[in-house]
């Protein structure tokens, strides 16, 4: 997992990831611990996949530009693209089955 701190940054992985999963999260915020200790071990079974965090207090200029203003907010983008998009409440494994299927596409 990369932990981004700058816009550069993130538009970077974007670039040179086929698949990125961009996490917004906040240390205080205990799903977001958990979305990302699951991504971290799915991640483990697709490294391809790129899993990058975004921690909302440090880079909150950044948040309010993409639309992000809770927590955890998951976006992917495949081949640049912002494919998914999701906020709260939402099933992890819906998403992750998503992606499934994408890297199955780019193979």
């Amino acid at each position: 997992m990369k932990i981004l701190s700058s816009q550069e940054a993130l538009q970077e992985a974007i670039r040179q990831n086929q698949i990125l999963i961009l996490q917004f999260g906040s240390d205080s915020c205990a799903p977001c611990k958990a979305l990302q200790n699951r991504i971290k071990a799915w991640n483990q079974e697709h490294p391809s996949v790129c899993h990058a965090y975004v921690t909302v207090s440090e880079l909150p200029e950044l948040c309010a530009q993409m639309g992000v203003f809770t927590v955890p907010t998951i976006f992917v983008y495949v081949d640049g693209k912002l494919t998914i998009q999701q906020s709260g409440y939402f099933g992890l494994n819906q998403v992750l089955a998503q992606i499934e299927k994408y890297e199955q596409l780019l193979g």
